[in-house]
């Protein structure tokens, strides 16, 4: 209990000048009770992710439509090509667990499953990630359509979270 009066001053000091700036998020996942999704904000009608966050590492991402929280994955494949998908399957959606990342693989939180990262928007169908269609600009971001990203509202609407 003493260490926690001695950290909570501290913290509230760091965290109280960052809310302004919008880097809350950021401070939430640093101090290790922030949710593992960026929040994204489309640009028209398109999501811009940054060529620099795109590594071997699946980055997470959501996108607000109204009150649902469409989330989605960026990861680089071993063969270097950018993969996006929905972290959401056609079988596994309702339980809203997602995926998580175990080396090159992507692992299905409810089933177990495992894909491969360089299976990510080669395969379709049963528990694998579901696509999504993705382009890079000539800077080397990827983008994505946010009406596609809308279409997979049905996944996340009525999901268990």
């Amino acid at each position: 209990m003493k260490l926690f009066r001695l950290i909570l001053p501290v913290a509230l000091v760091v965290l109280a000048p960052l809310a302004p700036l919008g880097i809350s998020t950021s401070a939430h996942a640093f101090f290790g009770f922030g949710g593992k999704y960026e929040t994204v904000q489309p640009q028209g009608e398109t999501i811009r992710i940054k060529a620099a966050d795109i590594t071997p590492t699946a980055k997470f991402y959501a996108l607000k439509d109204g009150t649902t929280e469409i989330r989605f994955f960026v990861v680089k494949g071993p063969d270097g090509t950018p993969r996006a998908a929905l972290d959401a399957c056609d079988v596994c959606w309702r339980e809203g667990k997602g995926y998580r990342q175990e080396g090159a693989n992507m692992v299905c939180e409810n089933c177990g499953m495992v894909f491969n990262t360089a299976r990510i928007n080669e395969v379709r169908g049963g528990c694998n990630p579901h696509p999504l269609e993705r382009t890079m600009d000539a800077s080397g971001d990827l983008l994505l359509r946010v009406a596609e990203l809308k279409a997979g509202a049905r996944y996340f609407a009525t999901a268990r979270k």
